[in-house]
């Protein structure tokens, strides 16, 4: 029986990916590594994370900074960002029919609180930061010890293959969203439980789930 759903953040919730495509172009220049155009960005979308990287001229070893100051640059314009539509409304019927509801991201609990307070949003029970940007089944496994709950006890909503990965390391089930950073055929060749295009079929599976 399903009793938490955990969220990933941007691209599952908060709906940043214009917000990300801006911060990676200004700082391509100081980290040395090639601009994109909005129409490249579709076709970087449909590959994994690692060869994206690789294609844009991002060395692996640099992620860790590049990733850091970005999210700082994150914070400054947090509030030109919206939460997807129907999004609440899930979470407020998962809620009313007694499920918890979590975020586990690799973006900074500093950021999503400052988004949450932005838009006023208080229906989430834990926020959790990977730190990461592949270590987000260790920090599932965390989640689970800390809860004292089995793998079989959530699921996790999310909108990258990495997120099918992480939950395929920890047996827990992953529904993937198509609406986020994600292409739907990147994401179903990573095998997910569920693909959906619209939050209400989030609801209608943890329902089917649990009967």
């Amino acid at each position: 029986m399903i009793k938490h759903v955990v969220f990933d953040f941007d691209g599952t919730i908060a709906d940043s990916l214009g917000l990300a495509f801006e911060i990676y172009n200004e700082y391509s220049q100081k980290y040395h590594y090639r601009q994109v155009t909005m129409e490249e960005l579709k076709g970087l979308m449909n590959l994994p994370i690692k060869q994206r990287l690789k294609k844009v001229g991002i060395p692996f070893y640099k992620v860790p900074k590049i990733l850091l100051e970005c999210t700082v640059k994150y914070r400054q314009l947090i509030g030109n960002i919206k939460v997807f539509d129907h999004i609440l409304e899930l979470v407020a019927n998962l809620k009313k029919d007694g499920l918890s509801t979590s975020i586990i991201s690799s973006n900074s609990v500093e950021n999503i609180e400052v988004f949450l307070r932005n838009n006023e949003i208080d229906v989430f029970d834990r926020i959790i930061s990977s730190n990461n940007l592949f270590g987000k089944d260790k920090t599932i496994k965390k989640y689970l010890k800390q809860t004292n709950l089995k793998a079989d006890e959530i699921v996790y909503v999310g909108d990258e293959l990495r997120d099918v990965e992480a939950c395929k390391r920890v047996s827990v089930k992953m529904i993937a969203v198509t609406w986020g950073y994600d292409l739907s055929e990147l994401l179903k060749s990573g095998g997910p439980d569920y693909v959906v295009e619209k939050p209400q079929e989030i609801f209608d599976i943890v329902k089917t789930l649990n009967v």
